[in-house]
């Protein structure tokens, strides 16, 4: 094998892991610059999700999480699992449609006895009119970004830091300048760098429809009770779930910013006091997450996968470049499979 790289993915959150992974496991050689961390996954709730919650909104999203579940399983071991899932309904109104769109994706929801929601130790202010044991999980992310570069590195991934690695725009290609190697270009550079792919594309002077959202949540930290992840899928729509020592608590995305820290601050303890009033609300931290979307073409899709040597409308043409932005973390393998083909497509 030779030392430099035909592929370059740009990128070590779950995204790059994963589209590394199956390169390599198409015959490439990979090697994948990033500075280890779980990147963008790390504002992430921790949700291991099943697609239920995203079921009738956005069935695209809800497919891609529920369809590639199973090639997360081989990473989530007993150790890295915090909680199991709960979906709440305040009024029947909203049961029939999430129930339907379950059983259309064959997403397996149970419903829950009143008995049964007790010994979840789930005691919210008013009893829910339904609830559901989904197949959902709260896992430890950092341990299972562990897991998938251990993973990726059996594939036969090769790692480097990213001061290592820098990409240049040359005409219509990027070429990479490495301290290994000097500059190079490979066959295929990936990127999948989260929200930072928008400045990244903007310093290349590379044309692009992408722009940053930031999105709030909420962290209260401990001592805080055990709670399964649980979401309110009507009314507000909350949800909560738990981390080793804190439980995070979101409200459906409204893309702000700091400036609004009162506003969203706000909202984000009145939800949680009006469903769980034994927790300490006043103590909620703001937080805000980056993501990087196109803008105009709807909410969250399930992965934007793009070969810029075919761009679509608002995409600059680069013959080796790839951008890789997954809706969720638990859609990477599905944005993946998209790069791989993609990379096929160009033999």
């Amino acid at each position: 094998m030779s030392s430099t790289p035909d592929t370059v993915v740009l990128g070590t959150g779950f995204a790059g892991l994963t589209a590394a992974t199956r390169l390599a496991e198409e015959g490439h050689h990979v090697r994948c610059h990033g500075d280890g961390a779980v990147g963008a996954s790390l504002q992430n709730f921790g949700q291991l999700h099943s697609g239920a919650v995203y079921a009738p909104v956005l069935p695209e999203v809800a497919a891609a999480c529920w369809q590639h579940r199973s090639r997360w399983s081989g990473l989530i071991d007993e150790d890295v699992r915090l909680a199991p899932g709960l979906a709440l309904f305040g009024s029947p109104g909203e049961v029939e449609r999430y129930a339907q769109a379950w059983s259309d994706l064959g997403i397996p929801a149970r419903p829950l006895s009143a008995a049964e929601l007790d010994g979840y130790g789930v005691q919210p202010s008013v009893a829910p009119a339904a609830a559901f044991a989904l197949p959902d999980l709260s896992v430890d992310v950092a341990a299972v970004h562990s897991k998938t570069i251990a993973h990726a590195a059996t594939r036969g991934v090769g790692f480097a830091r990213p001061a290592s690695c820098a990409p240049v725009l040359s005409g219509t290609e990027v070429v990479l300048w490495s301290t290994d190697t000097g500059y190079y270009r490979p066959d295929t550079l990936v990127l999948a760098v989260g929200h930072r792919t928008v400045h990244l594309l903007d310093l290349l002077g590379i044309q692009h429809p992408l722009a940053i959202s930031n999105l709030p949540y909420g962290v209260l930290e401990g001592p805080v009770p055990r709670l399964p992840l649980t979401y309110w899928l009507d009314g507000d729509l909350l949800a909560v779930s738990p981390q080793r020592d804190e439980l995070r608590v979101a409200l459906p995305g409204r893309p702000g910013g700091p400036a609004e820290d009162a506003v969203e601050h706000y909202r984000i303890a009145a939800a949680l006091s009006a469903r769980w009033p034994g927790l300490p609300a006043e103590r909620v931290r703001l937080q805000w997450g980056q993501v990087a979307e196109p803008v105009g073409t709807g909410p969250d899709p399930s992965a934007v996968v793009v070969d810029l040597r075919h761009p679509p409308a608002g995409w600059g043409q680069v013959e080796n470049l790839i951008v890789c932005l997954p809706g969720k973390w638990t859609t990477a393998w599905h944005a993946a499979d998209q790069v791989a083909r993609a990379v096929a497509s160009r033999s």
